[in-house]
């Protein structure tokens, strides 16, 4: 018998990251057809960095919590999770935007807005629901 739940946990496993890889691919490997001003690239970095940061700490905060997809689980209230809901998916797209603006890459921005924006709110509502206070 075939344990759905296990396929779908694997098969997002796979296409969750590939999604994110991809966005990086696309921001770094097609050319763009402008240059960004150098406050903007430094904004960029700025922006990046910060995400990082976010997306760090808040993979640290969740500690065996972490799960690509959402489980029912006790809502942890630690690190940046005691003042965001998810902190995570925030630097995530800060990541993402700030790699898009700082390589001037419209196609990123444009993969950001239609593929992993709507995946994060998608993730993030799936996982309220599953959340226990």
């Amino acid at each position: 018998m075939i344990k759905w739940n296990l396929v779908l946990q694997f098969v997002a496993t796979i296409i969750v990251p590939f999604l994110y890889f991809g966005n990086i691919f696309i921001i770094t490997k097609t050319p763009s057809s402008f240059k960004s001003p150098t406050n903007l690239i430094l904004l960029g970095i700025i922006l990046a960095i910060a995400g990082l940061v976010f997306w760090i700490l808040s993979y640290v905060s969740l500690g065996k919590s972490f799960g690509v997809i959402p489980m029912e689980q006790k809502r942890i209230t630690r690190g940046l999770y005691k003042y965001l809901n998810h902190p995570m998916y925030v630097g995530i797209w800060l990541t993402f935007f700030g790699l898009s603006l700082a390589n001037s890459s419209w196609q990123g921005l444009v993969y950001l807005n239609l593929i992993i924006t709507p995946l994060l709110v998608v993730r993030a509502n799936l996982e309220e629901k599953k959340l226990k206070d």
